[in-house]
């Protein structure tokens, strides 16, 4: 889970299809949120990031785009009601679990409605609360598909990694630096696998690995037991290349907690995981050390699941080539996108970028809705939408709204582009 929601910040924990009792009556859970949220900024009194973490709390309503704050706006955009302010949240202003520029205000926006637990919802505020301040730390997001974690070795090391994160988290002395060791050890092969694993990684580890810890060390009642049972709820998950930091993002940051406690002044350019490689100065393991560690954790039954989904899915990526690289299709330039998706329909196609199930992105040229998905290509400078029909401005699941000053073009091989309009020829002044 931007008015101006640039893909940095974004985070992808979207609660999608709420009803409008999203935002009740009486906002209780609302101003527990706005509550809990000041809370935790006393008690971590810049501590953790050395900046505070407060910040104006907005909740919105997916489903009519209503909105309780706990501030008020600089534009007059919302009406005083109770202990909130509450208003209508204009259509050009994406949805998500985000940061937010509007009305004046850079907000710490979250959907609702609001998880009835107060853990949850101060793990939820808290994330998003790190994402307001992010930029302020240095650590832009950076664009990051994660291809290989879609294909079978990558999501193998992947959930080995993450099992022997969660009984690290459930451990004690040297059986938790074993095991983090051995997180560690799946790490590093699936590096060796795909090389470029490596900085793909490190860009979401960076942000929404960063943001997540921050919500769980921060609002979790016991954050090592919240974190290992994340990490449970991941280890079969459909999405891991947008969804894995999530989970292993607390992970890390708990074990730097223990092992190296200066680690976020330390961060620099790294990702958590390198710097707990250098904390525990892990050793690397033989390929038969290597056997054993992921036998201790289920390899085998991990292989054969991977395997399975492999075969399942083959048919699958292979019509999503044919209508995103060889069918008749429309091609839209990224630059300045916004963008809302839901992270569970995101399908890495290798070579060809991700493919999004659901998805609503706006950009200089106008707004594609896209509730039966398009694809983005690796460097997030290209939308594709597949069979455009006559008018170039709709197709199966999806509808474009073009800007006045852009038009689309043909080059003659079934493809449409999105370009600048030229201007208007000057007017020629009648003789006299």
């Amino acid at each position: 889970m931007r008015g101006h929601v640039f893909f940095s910040g974004v985070c992808f924990i979207l609660a999608c299809a709420m009803g409008s009792q999203a935002v009740a009556q009486d906002y209780a859970r609302e101003r527990a949120a706005a509550g809990e949220l000041r809370e935790l900024c006393t008690e971590d009194g810049g501590r953790h990031w050395g900046v505070s973490l407060c910040g104006p709390l907005l909740v919105v309503d997916p489903a009519t785009r209503a909105v309780w704050a706990s501030d008020q706006d600089r534009e007059g955009q919302l009406a005083r009601t109770g202990e909130g302010w509450t208003g209508t949240l204009p259509a050009g202003v994406t949805m998500a679990n985000t940061s937010v520029e509007w009305a004046g205000v850079l907000w710490i926006m979250v959907l609702g409605p609001l998880p009835a637990d107060p853990a949850e919802r101060r793990v939820l505020v808290g994330h998003e609360a790190w994402h307001r301040v992010q930029a302020q730390l240095g650590l832009p997001m950076q664009a990051s598909d994660n291809a290989h974690l879609a294909i079978e070795r990558g999501r193998y090391f992947m959930r080995l990694e993450m099992r022997a994160l969660a009984a690290a988290l459930r451990s004690q002395g040297g059986a938790r630096e074993r095991a983090a060791e051995d997180a560690l050890a799946f790490r590093r092969a699936r590096y060796g696998e795909f090389p470029e694993a490596f900085a793909q990684e490190a860009a979401l580890d960076r942000n929404e690995g960063l943001a997540s810890y921050t919500g769980v060390r921060l609002g979790a009642d016991d954050s090592e037991i919240f974190a290992a049972r994340t990490l449970d709820r991941h280890d079969s998950h459909d999405a891991l290349a947008r969804a894995y930091a999530y989970a292993t993002g607390p992970a890390y940051g708990l074990l730097l907690d223990q092992f190296r406690r200066s680690w976020r002044r330390d961060l620099g350019a790294y990702a958590p995981a390198d710097l707990l490689a250098s904390a525990l100065s892990a050793p690397a393991q033989s390929p038969r050390e290597l056997q054993r560690s992921a036998d201790r954790y289920g390899g085998p039954a991990v292989a054969a699941e991977e395997q399975a989904r492999t075969e399942s899915q083959r048919a699958q990526l292979a019509d999503l080539r044919r209508r995103y690289a060889e069918g008749p299709r429309l091609e839209l330039p990224l630059a300045r996108m916004q963008m809302d998706f839901d992270p569970n329909q995101v399908t890495p196609v290798e070579g060809l970028g991700s493919f999004y199930g659901r998805i609503t992105l706006r950009d200089r040229w106008g707004e594609l809705v896209a509730a039966e998905g398009a694809l983005i290509n690796p460097s997030f400078t290209r939308m594709t939408v597949a069979a455009p029909g006559p008018d170039g401005l709709s197709g199966p699941g999806w509808r474009l709204t073009l800007n006045p000053a852009w038009r689309l073009t043909a080059n003659g091989a079934g493809v449409l582009r999105v370009e600048p309009a030229p201007p208007p020829a000057p007017e020629v002044p009648a003789p006299d």
